[in-house]
């Protein structure tokens, strides 16, 4: 009876022993930055709501509507903009910069997402790839959009900044193509990259549309695409009256010392100034002391 208790004792220990090294071996690879509408985070069979402030895995299928979009901060500070309708699985990230591995694989199942990628990847060997299951988008450093049609079974890569190679997932031996801004490459199933070809400036905002959210930024910070410091949206007071816009007579004026202009301006105008390291070591809900404000 001994024997087989130890046994059993045995096999629980190497249970508990195995379902730690999954949960180390699930380590946070990024956090969820912002969601317009839902998110939803597929992870172990299940698919949970994701707010602010989530932590995303490797292995984590990310997942949004068609009026949800979403925006992940990697640990290696890439940022994944993710766009309404779209699916994506974060299928590898190794971050070891000291040791020179560093490599992220996002496989898009549908939909469109913007990575921009970090310095990290300007090292030898260090990858960061886009998969579809009809083409293969990697760079280095970089910024660019992927766009995957199941239904037309098609792959469209629009760079934004730096250089993206593009193969099709089919002929990876050959005939990949380098797209740089502004240049689109589209890839069919088992068929090789489309020559590149410039895009205007209507066609370039329609590949950018669903990718911006209001009150996020993309590299340093978190406000760069607020619309009030874009010029898209003002309050009433913080447009000029019709007196303050016309032409100022001939001699200097003096007058009584009047508050500055962040005093008269409207709370709109106050955006988030904090940068992105401060903003992914702080807690949901929490602000740190010092001098960093975090605003939302």
């Amino acid at each position: 009876m001994r024997r087989l208790w130890s046994v059993a004792a045995a096999w629980v220990l190497l249970i508990v022993l195995g379902t730690v090294v999954c949960a180390q071996a699930q380590s946070e690879v990024g956090t969820v930055a912002a969601v317009v509408g839902t998110l939803q985070i597929g992870r172990a069979g299940t698919w949970q709501r994701a707010a602010v402030g989530a932590p995303v895995v490797v292995g984590d299928r990310l997942r949004t509507g068609p009026s949800d979009m979403a925006k992940v901060v990697c640990r290696d500070d890439s940022v994944l903009d993710v766009a309404p309708n779209t699916e994506v699985v974060l299928d590898k990230q190794i971050f070891d910069p000291g040791a020179r591995r560093v490599e992220t694989l996002l496989r898009l199942l549908k939909g469109k997402v913007s990575a921009w990628v970090s310095e990290y990847y300007q090292q030898p060997k260090a990858r960061y790839e886009v998969e579809t299951p009809t083409a293969i988008a990697g760079v280095r450093g970089t910024e660019f959009i992927t766009v995957f049609d199941p239904t037309a079974e098609l792959t469209d890569v629009v760079g934004i900044a730096g250089a993206v190679e593009v193969a099709g997932k089919l002929a990876v031996l050959g005939g990949s193509v380098q797209i740089g801004p502004r240049l689109l490459t589209r890839v069919e199933k088992g068929r090789f990259p489309t020559a590149p070809r410039r895009l205007d400036d209507a066609l370039f905002r329609q590949y950018l549309g669903g990718l911006e959210i209001t009150g996020t930024g993309r590299r340093d910070g978190l406000n760069m695409q607020h619309p009030a410091t874009a010029g898209r949206v003002l309050a009433r007071q913080d447009v000029p009256p019709a007196e303050a816009r016309a032409p100022l007579e001939a001699g200097l004026r003096v007058a009584a010392p009047q508050g500055s202009l962040a005093d008269r301006l409207s709370p709109d105008i106050a955006t988030n100034l904090q940068p992105l390291l401060d903003y992914r070591a702080t807690s949901p809900g929490r602000v740190p002391a010092g001098n960093v404000h975090v605003g939302f």
